[in-house]
């Protein structure tokens, strides 16, 4: 093998269902639980103490999306995912417009957002458990993990997908263990089946919360599952693989999420979950580890955390050097981003990841967002999040939520044509529809009523996004106007499956 780097070869198709769940892994469920789900129980644009039914329906919803992320899976594969999807299975101009909106989407959420997180949470470990005094700065510690990360991804993918498999195992047991003690000891108040009436909150809510406002918090929990689609140029048997490794992860994750807001909200207890206690305590499993177990347990929870998110953003390193290595290579960005390592990595694209991770610390320290989220209560302006740097990383991610969130819709809608061309069942098309309308249901429950003013953190988030899209729109239209043969045979390299009709084959999601 040679030791110059290449251009356009990624390594053999040696992958299988259990790398590519491990890559679905992207979703970061035990950081999703320790950092998203609370939210979700927000009294104010949240589902309070329908939590657990706005999660329950949540992934369904998501599950339909992986169930139309399947449909393509079933018929192309390549490093680009979602760029490959659409612009095959829908059109080019399609395909190409959603990846911009896609790969810019996840520098935000993942590429750059999960750096800002890990380095919030070891500074916050170190202080409690190492030292009071003394910690590095969040920031510098957050470029050690985006070295680390990039390092293991220049290293190889089988590399990365075992570090991931490692941390997500490890990171799995002490979280189930702590739901399965809080609901065998009956949490405050004792196990209750009332968080799954929606009439203890409203479908809507009083000001664009309620079970649907909960419900587009729920879908957050998911974004990353599609990141499986990333190694199908690299899989072996791609059209069996990932779509095994798409809808398993997103089934096992949605009863995780389910059970663990099950658990959460008995752990604090109607009363107090209904007044903010699970939405605004900073570090809830901490608190549930604590009151339930013991202070000690609570030390391990908050390791699992840092792992997962750490396995989090070795899924979407790999998704997004891919992805702009897929882009690079036909020709639709600089052919630099095509370049491989003498490991088969995309490291150029990988360092795309760098882009969005220095960017947004830069943005954490200059914009001083901890000042600006919040609310006036009582005369008082009451800051939303205790600093800059965690106050960046939710608005970020919110962006990238956004972003990706467009992406799902147009994948429900580019599932429609292909069930269309395809000769698709009538059940196929009512779950592409239930795909479209949960992306739907989440933009409605983050924007009703519309953000009105700088304080509220979705305000931003919003405008960030329309600048994601007006890039995006920007790139297409350069290369539409100046490579109109490139955008023409975009994704031409997509392996599509053949022999018995995809859509129609049964397929052993028990095998691997």
């Amino acid at each position: 093998m040679s030791t110059q780097p290449q251009t356009g070869a990624l390594g053999e198709r040696k992958l299988s269902t259990i790398h590519a769940v491990a890559q679905a892994l992207a979703i970061g469920p035990m950081f999703s639980i320790a950092i998203v789900e609370s939210s979700i129980s927000r009294p104010d644009i949240g589902a309070s103490w329908n939590a657990t039914l706005a999660v329950l329906v949540a992934s369904l919803g998501v599950m339909a999306i992986g169930y139309v992320v399947a449909l393509f899976a079933r018929r192309f594969a390549g490093a680009g995912a979602v760029y490959e999807y659409l612009t095959r299975g829908a059109h080019p101009s399609v395909g190409i417009f959603a990846s911009g909106l896609y790969f810019v989407g996840t520098l935000f959420l993942g590429g750059g957002g999960i750096f800002l997180g890990l380095g919030i949470l070891i500074n916050q470990f170190w202080t409690a458990h190492i030292s009071a005094t003394g910690a590095p700065d969040w920031w510098i510690l957050a470029l050690i993990m985006l070295v680390f990360v990039l390092a293991l991804n220049y290293l190889g993918v089988r590399i990365a997908i075992r570090a991931m498999l490692a941390f997500a195992a490890i990171a799995l047991v002490p979280m189930l263990i702590l739901g399965i003690v809080i609901v065998a000891k009956g949490g405050h108040g004792g196990n209750t089946l009332t968080m799954f009436d929606p009439g203890q909150t409203s479908l809507f809510g009083v000001a664009g919360g309620g079970v649907l406002g909960g419900v587009l918090l729920g879908i957050l929990l998911f974004v990353g599952f599609e990141a499986a689609a990333s190694i199908g140029e690299e899989s072996h048997d791609p059209h069996r693989s990932i779509p095994r490794a798409v809808l398993w992860t997103v089934a096992a994750a949605g009863a995780l999420f389910t059970f663990m807001a099950y658990a959460f909200s008995i752990g604090y207890g109607h009363a107090a979950v209904v007044k903010g206690a699970w939405a605004f305590d900073p570090a809830s499993v901490d608190t549930m580890g604590t009151r339930y177990v013991g202070s000690w347990f609570a030390t391990i929870l908050d390791v699992i955390v840092i792992l997962d998110a750490t396995a989090l953003a070795l899924a979407i390193c790999v998704t997004i050097g891919r992805g702009y290595f897929a882009l690079g290579r036909d020709g639709l960005l600089p052919k630099v981003f095509a370049k491989t390592s003498r490991f088969d990595t995309p490291w150029v694209g990988n360092l795309m990841v760098a882009v969005g991770g220095v960017g947004l610390i830069l943005l954490s320290t200059g914009a001083h967002y901890g000042t600006l989220f919040g609310s006036v209560t009582g005369g008082k302006f009451v800051p939303s999040f205790p600093n800059d740097e965690f106050a960046t990383f939710i608005m970020a991610a919110t962006v990238g939520s956004f972003a990706v969130e467009l992406v799902y819709l147009m994948l429900g809608a580019g599932a429609l044509w292909l069930l269309y061309k395809t000769n698709g069942k009538p059940w196929q098309y009512l779950v592409a529809v239930i795909a479209i309308a949960t992306p739907v249901l989440g933009f409605y429950g983050a924007l009703h009523p519309a953000p009105h003013n700088t304080s509220n953190y979705n305000y931003i988030a919003l405008y960030f996004t329309f600048g994601v899209i007006a890039l995006s729109a920007l790139w297409f239209v350069v290369c539409r106007l100046v490579y109109p043969q490139r955008v023409a045979n975009a994704a031409t390299h997509a392996s599509e499956h053949r022999g018995v009709p995809p859509l129609d084959e049964a397929v052993d999601f028990t095998a691997t």
